[in-house]
């Protein structure tokens, strides 16, 4: 479907060519009609002496039809030659029934028309006699003229010719950079971009080119990165479960048989736990993914989720800012795992105690996890939601985990329409800021 922009970048282009149409009409034709009179009523006035001239010559000997004939046939090779054209008189009689040529003689008038050979000839009725003065084919049009009207044809032509180049100009050249840019997408350059005017016919096609670029380039990398970091993940483990069942042959004591087969089911659940995290951010990427929400109590759902803390060895403290009795609407599994990879987090760090907390402001929620650990590093505060990224490489996974926590959490927050970031405020220790839209 069309959206109103693009539709507007239409009607706006089809109005400005149509005007350009217009206007170069209206211009030229405005200055051939100031360059040169109109032509029949032009002849009509300029040769109205030359009629009144004749007309005097040939009554002069009388009024009566035939001394007029007889006076026209004595002076017409001079009047042929004064005029420098041909010079008839036609009796009414001989010109048959043309009720409607002498109505337009009646009175006087000079009226024009044209031979079979487009050569013009003026026609006046001479009023005492009804007889009709015919002068031409009158001379053609000075090369001049015809050349004032072979230049402004022209200059139409070239004129709609520039038009056309000036507004097809910047659209092939913005066709051109999509062209372009869409060349050097397909050589794996996805960080080409085209870059066009608001302005453009083709800003609506180059927007959603770009944006469907930003997309491409960020599944691309996020699929190139979380491969490096499968394959790097899943490496350890597998090493260390070869490598033990390379020693199992070789152990003859029973204890040390069983520590090893031990070593060698950690091994295989952490595969199945990595595989499962990964799993997770997988299902968590995909655009078509639908959340049922519910409407819940905050207080209620949070003290619940923090229960399962109680036993451990740093305390987790819940306070709030809000009524209890505030209802909010998310989804309970997937935010409890996403509070539940903060927390965790936290507890990692915390030297006596993590403080949770929530409120509703602006119709938005906030959860607060905080800790009175060492603290992130400001350069770090985007990078740790990256998957499989860690502060301390040298951990090992019963401290450092995999590094999908935050970046699930993150993308958990976003599938609720919010956000996770690090709470630039905290003084001491580090702190997490989840938020959503209250409804």
């Amino acid at each position: 479907m069309n959206s109103p922009h693009t539709s507007f970048l239409f009607l706006r282009s089809y109005l400005l060519i149509a005007a350009g149409f217009l206007i170069i009409a209206v211009v030229l034709d405005s200055l051939l009609l100031w360059l040169l009179p109109s032509g029949e009523q032009g002849n009509t006035e300029r040769y109205a002496p030359q009629f009144a001239m004749i007309e005097l010559l040939l009554m002069e000997s009388g009024a009566e039809p035939d001394q007029v004939a007889n006076r026209f046939d004595t002076l017409r090779s001079e009047l042929d030659s004064a005029l420098s054209m041909p010079v008839a008189l036609y009796d009414p009689a001989d010109m048959g029934d043309q009720s409607a040529f002498f109505a337009a003689l009646d009175n006087g008038r000079i009226t024009s028309y044209r031979d079979g050979e487009s050569r013009e000839i003026l026609y006046k009725m001479l009023p005492a006699t009804g007889q009709v003065v015919a002068l031409g084919p009158l001379p053609a049009e000075p090369p001049s003229v015809a050349f004032i009207e072979s230049t402004v044809i022209i200059s139409y032509y070239a004129l709609v010719a520039l038009l056309l180049f000036l507004w097809i100009r910047p659209f092939y050249r913005d066709l051109s950079s999509l062209r372009y840019a869409a060349s050097q997408f397909g050589r794996d350059d996805f960080k080409t971009r085209v870059s066009v005017s608001e302005n453009s016919s083709i800003f609506p096609v180059a927007h959603s080119f770009n944006r469907m670029a930003e997309r491409i380039q960020y599944l691309v990398t996020a699929h190139r990165e979380l491969t490096n970091a499968v394959a790097h993940e899943l490496r350890t483990p597998l090493a260390r479960f070869k490598f033990a069942m390379e020693m199992v042959p070789k152990i003859k004591d029973e204890l040390r048989l069983a520590e090893h087969l031990d070593a060698m089911k950690t091994d295989v659940q952490e595969l199945e736990g990595l595989i499962d995290e990964m799993l997770t951010y997988a299902k968590l990427s995909e655009d078509n993914l639908q959340l049922q929400l519910q409407a819940i109590r905050i207080a209620p759902w949070l003290e619940r989720q923090l229960a399962q803390y109680a036993d451990s060895a740093v305390p987790v403290h819940l306070q709030s800012t809000t009524d209890p009795t505030c209802e909010v609407h998310f989804n309970s599994d997937l935010l409890a795992r996403a509070l539940h990879n903060i927390v965790r987090n936290c507890l990692r760090y915390a030297e006596t105690a993590v403080v949770v907390s929530y409120s509703v402001e602006n119709e938005t929620t906030y959860i607060f996890v905080r800790d009175d650990g060492p603290g992130i590093p400001e350069e770090h505060h985007e990078s740790i939601f990256e998957p499989f990224a860690r502060l301390d490489t040298s951990r090992d996974r019963q401290s450092g985990g995999y590094g999908l926590g935050l970046a699930i959490a993150r993308r958990i927050l976003q599938r609720h329409g919010g956000d996770v970031r690090v709470d630039t405020h905290q003084t001491r220790g580090a702190g997490f800021i989840l938020s959503w839209p209250y409804n």
